[in-house]
């Protein structure tokens, strides 16, 4: 009976999308009209909680005037997504447009994922490192070996990146086989950028080999190296990638997560990411929330109450070196799977069902 527990799923739950919209509307429009009544609140609540006088000065002043339509606008967003999903007809119409890649089809032949020790241990394992991560990095920045350049941690990424492209590359040979062309083609694509990131972590051998940065690079890197991701336009864009794909990322897990026995297609199990990167993806969304968002950011907010908010750059990058590592991985394993039922189709044996960790 065990094994036939499923997850509730939150994709049909019309009265909680419903309600977090209505909620999302309500608290959007009551910090927009009266945004000056809640200042007013946050005010009174400052000088009661101290025994003497005291006033806000004029930067916390900003900061939390700054908050509350930031929170105005969070409650727009969420209302935009949840009241469209409370909506049964809508639904309906987002089922049938995701069925055809996302719903499980009689060809598919992958088992559905077991959230057993396995799971719950690499979970925990993935805290512990975002933790440690996390404290290293922040606590000893200015410590060269760890945190500079060709430090440990660059170094880190440098390896992870060339692992996870020799995985994705295994991978895309795995379901060489299979009907999966397009997606064995994205692990390709994939193989190739994350070579490509090792090589700009190391600035292309520059620092190895001893060799100048080209004057048209240099007058536009803000480290002077032979790099793309060091340009000025481009760390914007990696910085927003890491925030928005972190997002996703968590999404996709939870979705993963509540339809895992409901009928997940193969494509599917081999582009979501795991829920276990939980840790980690969370870690990132706290370092790279932009300034937009800096006022929501509720985790951030309680770090650096206690001094241990985020300081450098490598922990999201420690962090989106483990997922990479977790995703291709996890990923190799069932394209592997896949070809050797394509095997066992093909030779006429039958093989013993293997459920994937």
């Amino acid at each position: 009976m065990a094994a036939n527990l499923q997850i509730p799923s939150i994709y049909r739950a019309s009265a909680l999308w419903t309600v977090m919209g209505l909620f999302g509307l309500a608290l959007g429009l009551l910090l927009l009209v009266f945004d000056g009544t809640v200042f007013a609140f946050v005010e009174w609540m400052v000088e009661i909680s101290h025994s003497g006088p005291n006033t806000i000065s004029s930067e916390t002043a900003t900061a939390v005037r700054d908050g509350i339509d930031t929170w105005a606008w969070a409650g727009f967003v969420v209302a935009a997504i949840a009241l469209p999903l409370g909506n049964g007809s809508f639904r309906v119409w987002l089922t049938k447009a995701l069925w055809p890649i996302a719903g499980r089809q009689e060809t598919d032949s992958l088992p559905p994922d077991r959230y057993g020790p396995l799971f719950f241990l690499t979970l925990i394992a993935v805290f512990i490192f975002a933790v440690m991560a996390h404290w290293a990095l922040r606590t000893h920045s200015d410590t060269d070996w760890l945190e500079g350049e060709d430090g440990l941690s660059e170094w880190w990424s440098v390896a992870t990146y060339l692992v996870a492209a020799g995985l994705a590359g295994a991978t895309f040979w795995a379901l060489r086989a299979t009907k999966h062309t397009k997606l064995r083609y994205l692990y390709l694509v994939m193989a190739v950028g994350f070579f490509l990131g090792a090589m700009e972590e190391i600035s292309w051998g520059q620092r190895l080999f001893g060799w100048g940065t080209p004057s048209a690079i240099e007058q536009i890197n803000f480290q002077d190296e032979t790099t793309l991701h060091n340009v000025n336009f481009a760390n914007n864009i990696i910085f927003e990638m890491l925030f928005w794909g972190s997002a996703l990322g968590m999404v996709a897990g939870f979705w993963r997560l509540t339809a895992n026995l409901r009928g997940l297609s193969d494509r599917m199990r081999l582009f979501l990411p795991s829920l276990s990167m939980a840790p980690a993806l969370m870690m990132i969304l706290v370092w790279r929330t932009g300034d937009i968002w800096e006022s929501a950011n509720i985790a951030r907010l309680f770090m650096d109450h206690y001094n241990h908010g985020p300081r450098g750059s490598e922990v999201p990058e420690a962090m989106l070196s483990l997922c990479i590592i977790i995703f291709t991985v996890t990923n190799l394993q069932k394209a592997r799977y896949l070809g050797r039922q394509l095997t066992t189709v093909a030779t006429g044996k039958i093989e013993p069902t293997k459920e994937n960790a």
